[in-house]
């Protein structure tokens, strides 16, 4: 457990989770703290004892246990729940007209043909990360490689890179 922690700290932290985290609280001009990684409060965390830090598959048992005893509105066993955002339910409301943007934009039709991204695209509401995969690559195609302003509604850049290629 001790090398694994130490492994994340010296690789995970900075080089991904800290990164991330400075880049969004610059983006909004926010200052943010992370007050685990305190070194006093580190360091004791460290000298714990594993079974202190994991237990059933959960970490931070001895935080999680606290708040048991302190805040248990916290609900400190509950599993994560990851934070899927709607993108399926976005790109269904934006009708047939996303999907023949998509289709005509010159990166995405140089690799699929325009009946295979309106499948794709149709079935955004229930599956919704390939019908992203595709607008997303359609629109950094669009701004990197034809070199189109990504200033404007998804459909206007759509509609200027189709008429570029």
């Amino acid at each position: 457990m001790q090398r694994l922690q130490a492994i994340d700290c010296a690789e995970w932290l900075p080089n991904d989770l800290l990164v991330k985290l400075d880049r969004c609280l610059m983006a909004h001009s926010l200052e943010g703290r992370t007050p685990y990684l305190d070194p006093v409060v580190a360091d004791f965390a460290f000298r714990l004892p594993d079974r202190a830090k994991v237990r059933g598959g959960l970490g931070k048992w001895l935080l999680r246990e606290w708040l048991a005893r302190n805040v248990p509105a916290a609900e400190p066993f509950a599993r994560k729940q990851g934070f899927n955002p709607p993108i399926g339910e976005w790109i269904a409301g934006r009708g047939p007209g996303v999907a023949n943007l998509v289709a005509a934009q010159p990166g995405v039709a140089a690799v699929f043909a325009a009946d295979q991204v309106r499948a794709v695209l149709s079935d955004a509401g229930r599956s919704g990360q390939p019908a992203w995969s595709l607008i997303f690559y359609a629109l950094w195609h669009s701004h990197h490689v034809l070199g189109l302003s990504p200033d404007g509604s998804v459909e206007e850049v759509l509609a200027a890179a189709a008429h570029a290629g």
